[in-house]
């Protein structure tokens, strides 16, 4: 092929490349995107929204697999096809809306951008991760914010995007905070569309009660597509991204409503019990382990109020194994729980012991620490209950064996347990939230078991 060839050729790709979004994904990137043909699904949707063919998407698939990087590609290619028009992007933090901006303005100044869109280049007078513009933008080229900032004087003419609106778990399952981030969606992020403008929902499904489970349900979306991490065959979507063993790992290692929301975009309602496979063990077969016993720790959760239960769980470690070896669950005052407690703590020579700093807890733990060797720790949660629970309901399953005691307050602990309810409608909670400590506690003690 002679140069003149080889120049013709040259235009023809770049040409191509600005017609065909994933062409221009193969060209940018061929080494990522050949790899990851199921992006291509992706890239046409893209392409139809570009082309107001639809007016509205959303794109849900599992963690890793690269839609947030394909997404900084299209807001560069549609500012490249479209240089006076705005693109908008809100994301979860501020933090991240900046990264996702830079991306997207290392996109525009890269070489490749710049051979199929010769005549871009960002301006010098506004070039800041804020908001910037192009050489031809009318007002702003591309801007956004994360949930809870302020976006004054934009307006979106060409595409709004949100991108992952949740941080985690913790926040789609907070109805607190999911409606917090659906008011701050409606006010901030809807009111910058102008005419004509088209969106775009991107994020992982965690609820049914979510911004794009919302908007589903209202039937806002023209196209929706949704990636399972494994396929009807039980095979992974995409082996680049994690092979079926790895995923098959993962998935014996989550909690089925957790592992169904987030890898598989299966959102579903938490409902039922959650601790109804519990491993029991009988005293009497426990007790030819007792002179094994390598050594115990313990956590406590100390009654906040009348109704709640003061509650001690006392796991040991035998042959690597954990075992739920003793319990106080009481709702007595201090001046019952606490001799109760020092007791367990001296007959099963705990070496370590959490206490929940809450306002009784703080107290509660000066005054075992005076009565015990355990060295006693105190930590403040700052995660929700309730997830702090549910994301722990694995370990508690699958690693930790219940020993039969037989004594009253074992038994209650244990009822409390098996009764949680996923609906989060429970009178008392103390027991699974009690283990969900020790579970956090444990395997931060003995990582190498595990």
């Amino acid at each position: 092929m002679n140069e003149r060839e080889q120049a013709i050729k040259k235009v023809l790709l770049f040409e191509l490349c600005r017609r065909d979004f994933w062409q221009f994904c193969l060209f940018y990137d061929y080494e990522f995107y050949s790899k990851r043909i199921f992006l291509h699904e992706i890239a046409l949707s893209f392409q139809e929204i570009e082309e107001k063919k639809i007016n509205s998407l959303s794109v849900s698939m599992p963690p890793r697999a690269g839609k947030s990087y394909i997404t900084s590609l299209f807001c560069a290619w549609v500012i490249g096809r479209n240089p006076t028009e705005s693109v908008m992007r809100n994301t979860c933090t501020a933090t991240l809306y900046l990264k996702f901006s830079y991306d997207v303005r290392t996109i525009v100044k890269s070489d490749k951008f710049k051979l199929v869109f010769n005549n871009i280049h960002l301006s010098d007078d506004k070039a800041n991760l804020q908001g910037w513009n192009t050489n031809l933008s009318k007002q702003v080229g591309y801007f956004g914010a994360g949930v809870g900032g302020t976006i004054i004087g934009f307006g979106a003419t060409k595409i709004g995007v949100t991108d992952d609106l949740y941080r985690n778990l913790e926040d789609a399952l907070s109805d607190t905070v999911n409606d917090r981030i659906i008011q701050w969606k409606e006010a901030t992020h809807d009111s910058r569309f102008e005419s004509g403008c088209a969106r775009i929902d991107i994020g992982t499904r965690w609820s049914i009660n979510d911004v794009i489970g919302r908007n589903i349900e209202q039937k806002i979306y023209d196209k929706s597509i949704i990636v399972s991490a494994l396929n009807d065959k039980n095979e992974s979507f995409c082996t680049d991204v994690m092979t079926t063993q790895e995923y098959l790992t993962k998935k014996s290692r989550t909690e089925p409503s957790i592992w169904a929301a987030e890898y598989m975009q299966e959102p579903v309602d938490i409902k039922g019990r959650l601790f109804s496979d519990l491993k029991f063990i009988n005293l009497s077969e426990f007790n030819e382990l007792k002179d094994k016993i390598e050594g115990c720790v313990g956590y406590i959760d100390v009654a906040d109020q009348g109704n709640d239960y003061t509650a001690l769980a006392i796991l040991a470690v035998v042959n690597k194994e954990f075992y739920l070896v003793d319990y106080v669950f009481n709702k007595a005052n201090t001046d019952v729980t606490l001799p109760l407690i020092v007791n367990k703590l001296n007959q099963w020579n705990v070496s370590y012991c959490r206490v929940e700093s809450n306002s009784m807890g703080a107290m509660f733990a000066r005054q075992i620490q005076k009565e015990v060797k355990t060295k006693i720790l105190q930590v403040h949660n700052t995660t929700n209950k309730e997830t702090r629970i549910l994301m722990n309901s694995v370990f508690i399953q699958n690693q930790i064996n219940f020993v039969r005691v037989g004594t009253h307050e074992s038994e209650l602990f244990i009822t409390n347990l098996q009764s949680y309810s996923k609906e989060g409608k429970n009178k008392n909670d103390d027991a699974p939230d009690c283990l969900a400590g020790l579970s956090i506690f444990t395997q931060s003690m003995f990582k190498h078991l595990i």
